[in-house]
C-alpha cells in the first residue's frame, strides 16, 4: 500500500510527528523506539517535514516503505534512513517493526570547536539518503549500542551530559558515514569488476569467433554464469552476449569482402561454417543484403574514394 502524498500547501511541519512545537533547548537530542509513535497511527507515518531536526531512522531487521517528496523506496534487511531538516519523507511499516528513530536539533551538530561533530557529514547532513548494513554487521552494532547509550545519557543526565551527548552523536554519525564510504567502494569495485569482465569477453571473443562457441561455452570459460555474462554485457554494451557473439563474426566477415578477393566456399570454411550455404543465410540475415551484393557495393564505394 503506498504513502499518499500530501499537497504543497497541505504537508504537516512537525517537531517530532504528531507535535507542534519543540522545546527551543540547543542541545535537544530524543530517541525512541519505531513502535512508540508508529503503533498509535496505524503504523503509517504521512508525508510530513521538520523545519530545525536532523533525523535518523534504523530499522533493524525487517521492511518499510519510504517516501522522500515524490520518490518512494522499499527496504528490507537492516538500514539507516538520514533525514535533513527540511525535507518530506514518511513511512509505513509492517507491525510490530523493530528499530529506532533518532532526532536532533540542527544547533545541535553546529560545528564544535572541540568535537568538530558536523565536519565530513554533508553527504548526510544536508540531502536524504539510505544506508544499508549486511545482517550482524559490526557497524551497525556499534551504531546499536551508541543508540543505547544515548538512550541512558538522556535518562541518567549525569555530570558532562551536553559533552558525552555530543560525542556520542558524533560515533553515530561517524559510524554511518564510514558504512557509506564502504558501499560506495563495494558498488566502484563490483561495476570495475564488470568492466574487467566486460574487456575479458571481448579479448575471449577475438580469439574464439572463429570456432562458433555458444554464449554458455564463453561464460564457462569465464568462471561465470551465462545470466552474470548477458548481464554484463547489457550494462556494457547494451546487448545480450549472442548478439556480440554474431557481431564480431559478422565484422570478420565485412573485412574478408571488403579487403580479400577470397572465394565465398572457401572464406565460409575459413571462418569456422560447416555449410556455405548456412554462411550466405547468416550473413543475409545480419546484414540484410546478400555476400555478393556487399562486396560488390563496397568496392563501388573504394573506387569513389580513391584519388
Amino acid at each position: 500500500m503506498s504513502i499518499r502524498q500530501a499537497g504543497p500547501q497541505s504537508i504537516p511541519d512537525f517537531a517530532l510527528y504528531g507535535e507542534a512545537v519543540l522545546a527551543q533547548q540547543p542541545e535537544f537530542i530524543h530517541i525512541e523506539d519505531i513502535a512508540s509513535r508508529s503503533r498509535r497511527h496505524g503504523w503509517l507515518i504521512r508525508p510530513h517535514r521538520h523545519g530545525h531536526l536532523f533525523q535518523v531512522l534504523f530499522l533493524y531487521d525487517g521492511s518499510m516503505k519510504v517516501c522522500f517528496d515524490e520518490q518512494q523506496q522499499d527496504l528490507d534487511g537492516s538500514w539507516a534512513v538520514c533525514i535533513p531538516p527540511g525535507f518530506v519523507h514518511g513511512f509505513r511499516f509492517p507491525a510490530d517493526t523493530c528499530g529506532m528513530v533518532l532526532s536532533v536539533v540542527d544547533a545541535f551538530l553546529m560545528p564544535d570547536p572541540s568535537l568538530q561533530v558536523r565536519s565530513g557529514f554533508d553527504s548526510l547532513l544536508e540531502v536524504p539518503c539510505t544506508i544499508g548494513f549486511a545482517e550482524k554487521d559490526v557497524l551497525l552494532v556499534q551504531i546499536r549500542q551508541y543508540l543505547e547509550q544515548i538512550r541512558a545519557e538522556l535518562e541518567q543526565r549525569e555530570h558532562g551530559h551536553a559533552a558525552m551527548l555530543h560525542a556520542l552523536m558524533h560515533l553515530v554519525l561517524l559510524t554511518l558515514k564510514r558504512q557509506q564510504l564502504l558501499q560506495a567502494d563495494q558498488r566502484h569495485g563490483h561495476e570495475s569488476g564488470r568492466r574487467q569482465l566486460f574487456r575479458e569477453f571481448r579479448h575471449l571473443l577475438d580469439r574464439r569467433y572463429r570456432e562458433h562457441w555458444r554464449v554458455q561455452a564463453y561464460a564457462q570459460a569465464l568462471g561465470v554464469s551465462v545470466s552474470t555474462l548477458n548481464r554484463t554485457c547489457q550494462q556494457q554494451a547494451g546487448q545480450a552476449a549472442k548478439n556480440l557473439v554474431q557481431e564480431r563474426l559478422l565484422l570478420e566477415i565485412k573485412r574478408r569482402l571488403i579487403y580479400t578477393t577470397e572465394p565465398l566456399e572457401s572464406m565460409a570454411y575459413t571462418l569456422g561454417f560447416k555449410d556455405p550455404a548456412y554462411f550466405s543465410r547468416f550473413f543475409r540475415k545480419l546484414a540484410q543484403m546478400t555476400l555478393s551484393e556487399y562486396r560488390r557495393v563496397q568496392y563501388g564505394r573504394m573506387d569513389t574514394q580513391l584519388p
